[in-house]
């Protein structure tokens, strides 16, 4: 038998979400947590010809060292950002710049 919530009860989730809502912490865990899934989402080759990556203002900015890699990433820009939010959970950034 499901109990229902009171209208005061939340989930840890809902609750930790407002917290880092209301304390403006979100930013910082989802800036950390893309940095993370650059890694994780595009794989170990093209992780390791990274050579800097950093978000600003929504906007993933990647180094690549290799000429080629950055050429073949830049013709899937959208794809890249789509998944990197998906794996993030939520709309983290809004572009990627790859030089």
């Amino acid at each position: 038998m499901a109990r229902s919530k009171r209208s005061n009860e939340q989930t840890m989730g809902e609750a930790l979400g407002q917290w880092l809502d209301r304390y403006r912490l979100r930013q910082g865990t989802d800036d950390s947590r893309v940095l993370q899934a650059w890694d994780e989402v595009m794989g170990p080759s093209v992780a390791r010809q990274t050579s800097r990556k950093k978000v600003e203002n929504g906007v993933l900015v990647i180094q690549l060292d290799s000429s080629v890699v950055r050429k073949e990433l830049l013709m899937v820009k959208g794809k890249i950002v789509t998944a990197i939010n998906e794996h993030v959970g939520r709309s983290a950034i809004k572009d990627v710049h790859i030089f």
